[in-house]
């Protein structure tokens, strides 16, 4: 008798058990329904606004904090066979074309070339975007991030005429990741912070946000770098780049 009192007890916390457990993931479920509708409002009170909003994403990314320090020039790769100068700032390298190397009026393949020395680095359209002048700039990846920091960047520079005149190399090493990988607020998160910033108005264009690293501050010689969704913003003929912090929201934008 006694083992199927227990036998019975065991059965009744067993369906209290599945009970709260059902009801707990309902309630998140709920939850995540109630962000979503309060997103989707927003987003649409961002259009009426006629603000153009680029093809955004709405899935969580994971990232962590890193620390990293300045290579020197001695620790860059850099190409053989140029006439190139350098610079007396050790950690970057301001590289001069002293002849034509390259084709007239080829861009791509022109960076394409020097690209292929800096393992790591990939175009960035935002920084590109952002100039003034016809610079293209390249960013270094790290943990699958580009790092949007000068201290992480190529910056080739061309004239009018599409001539190249050289480049500005920076480099980051030493990369240690802070603590393990978290998730990330969205693209739509980041869209509807600078909105309720105040950083985007009646008829501002955004564009694609890209998931990046940005410098926040130095610690025994390390720089730290935290996650930020990157944006370039167009207000009639002005243009800038705006910055969320990717884990709570913070508007970084300067």
């Amino acid at each position: 008798m006694q083992f199927k009192r227990i036998k019975i007890l065991m059965l009744i916390l067993f369906c209290l058990l599945d009970i709260f457990l059902l009801n707990w993931w309902r309630s998140g479920e709920v939850a995540q329904e109630r962000v979503t509708d309060a997103n989707t409002d927003i987003i649409t009170e961002i259009k009426k606004q006629k603000i153009k909003l680029p093809r955004f994403g709405t899935s969580l990314h994971y990232s962590s904090y890193i620390a990293a320090q300045y290579a020197n020039r001695d620790e860059m790769s850099l190409p053989a066979g140029l006439d190139i100068s350098t610079s007396n700032n050790n950690n970057n390298v301001v590289a001069k074309f002293k002849r034509d190397v390259f084709k007239k009026n080829s861009t791509v393949s022109n960076e394409s070339v020097l690209a292929t020395y800096s393992a790591g680095y990939q175009f960035n359209p935002v920084l590109t975007a952002d100039k003034t002048n016809a610079d293209r700039v390249y960013s270094q990846r790290i943990e699958g991030l580009p790092v949007i920091a000068e201290s992480g960047m190529i910056t080739f520079q061309y004239n009018k005429s599409g001539k190249p005149l050289g480049f500005t190399k920076r480099q980051l090493v030493n990369v240690e990741q802070l603590r393990d990988a978290r998730a990330t607020i969205t693209e739509e998160d980041a869209i509807i912070a600078l909105y309720r910033y105040n950083e985007i108005d009646s008829g501002d264009r955004l564009s694609k946000g890209y998931l990046s690293y940005d410098r926040t501050l130095t610690v025994n010689g390390y720089d730290i770098f935290l996650p930020v969704w990157a944006f370039e913003a167009y207000s009639g003929n002005e243009k800038y780049v705006l910055k969320i912090n990717a884990f709570t929201g913070d508007n970084l934008s300067e």
